[in-house]
């Protein structure tokens, strides 16, 4: 007889036998379930229309991708294929490498270096049937796709002025890497024919300031048919009227902004900016200010030779037309200006102005600058010209731009000579 200890270890070895038994059986069961009713199911077949979203996001994300890594080459890339998508001959298109130095204030101190621009430029003449909003699109639609996404840091301006022109501005941080300008080819209003013409034209760029409390000059300059830029008071008394009534004309307008001038003294206007103001405040003045005039562009200081002058809150004051998708003009009312270095560090379109035609009221003496104005233009093809509302501001200058055109020289827009 087999002893109790034996026969202990023989019924252990039968549970385990029965356990792994039980194991394998249910191993096999559930391989031959797995076998017949998912190995051997009919795969599901994909729609045509989902294998195309599939194969567009695998795109997108590619495209987002080679973004991310190489941004301002894929964006040029982007910039070429979209003029050959718009049909643009070679012979319209005219590009070049520009490079500009910005000089220091004159009484800036040695910590403040000179700002240097490099950037491509692009002239582009257009057919007369070529939609602007078609060209803004095409830009709109690539970076809400694709530059957006990949957090790349380039950004865009975009203004059109008339149905002539439309300057586009591409920054990558604030470095400007490429600016184009789509001008309608034989337009009225530009009445370039060849891209050739329009590069070689000495370029004048007019703007009249303090406009809104007077209506009887503005009827004369616009019967000139010419390019003209109006810089509005935000609260004079008929600057709402004056810029709704241009923009139904077609002319590009900006709003000119009371600065505080170096003679305390004097009242630069209502909504003026002042140096004793906060950063809340003075975003507060501008965001109203901007918001009485409903069609402008971009601004300019009236006075301020103090507050352009103070570099901290100039740039603070910039910074805040920088979020209204606005361009800034430096009326260069001071020497120690620093409006302009502080636009281009922060990625602001910008200009400054170069004469001013009428700082006597001598119609003799306004001829006499507009004619300064337009040698600098033909040694320099581009000059940014101020004027005023004024009887002999108007009366010199309905003498002497019908002169200035029949010699070859052309009036542009500022947005053309915007940096």
């Amino acid at each position: 007889m087999r002893s109790n200890k034996q026969q202990g270890k023989s019924g252990y070895r039968g549970k385990i036998f029965i356990i792994a038994s039980c194991i394998l059986a249910a191993i096999f069961f559930s391989a031959i379930v797995y076998y017949k009713f998912i190995f051997l199911k009919p795969a599901k077949t994909v729609s045509e229309k989902k294998i195309y979203r599939y194969g567009r996001a695998n795109k997108i994300a590619v495209k987002i991708k080679e973004y991310k890594r190489h941004p301002l080459k894929i964006f040029n890339k982007f910039f070429k294929k979209t003029i050959e998508d718009l049909r643009i001959s070679k012979d319209n298109i005219a590009r070049e490498n520009a490079a500009l130095t910005i000089r220091v204030p004159v009484d800036s101190g040695p910590d403040i270096k000179p700002v240097n621009a490099i950037f491509d430029k692009y002239d582009i003449l257009i057919p007369k049937n070529t939609d602007f909003n078609s060209i803004k699109k095409i830009f709109h639609k690539e970076f809400k796709r694709f530059i957006i996404p990949s957090n790349d840091g380039i950004s865009y301006y975009l203004y059109t002025v008339k149905d002539n022109c439309l300057c586009a501005y591409f920054f990558y941080g604030s470095k400007l890497f490429l600016k184009a300008v789509f001008i309608v080819k034989g337009a009225d209003y530009s009445g370039f024919v060849s891209i050739k013409e329009y590069v070689k034209s000495p370029k004048i760029a007019l703007d009249i300031d303090d406009v809104g409390y007077k209506r009887s000059y503005i009827n004369s300059l616009v019967s000139l048919r010419t390019p003209i830029t109006f810089a509005i008071f935000p609260y004079a008394a008929y600057s709402k009227n004056i810029d709704v009534k241009l923009h139904a004309l077609g002319y590009e307008t900006i709003m000119h902004v009371p600065m505080e001038p170096v003679n305390t003294a004097l009242f630069p206007g209502d909504g003026a900016l002042f140096v004793w103001m906060d950063k809340k405040e003075i975003r507060r003045k501008i965001f109203a200010d901007i918001s009485r005039l409903p069609y402008i562009d971009g601004a300019n200081n009236h006075e301020g030779s103090l507050f352009t002058s103070d570099k901290k809150k100039i740039c603070e004051a910039v910074s805040d037309f920088k979020k209204k998708n606005m361009f800034f003009i430096d009326s260069l009312t001071d020497d120690n200006s620093y409006a302009y270095r502080c636009a281009l560090k922060q990625g602001v379109p910008s200009a400054q102005r170069d004469v001013f035609i009428d700082d006597k009221p001598s119609v003799f003496y306004i001829k006499n600058q507009i004619n300064i104005a337009a040698s600098l233009a033909k040694r320099f093809k581009r000059v940014i010209v101020i004027g005023h509302p004024r009887y002999g501001t108007v009366k010199a200058l309905m003498l002497e731009i019908p002169k200035l055109k029949k010699e070859g020289y052309a009036f542009v827009p500022l947005c053309e000579f915007l940096r």
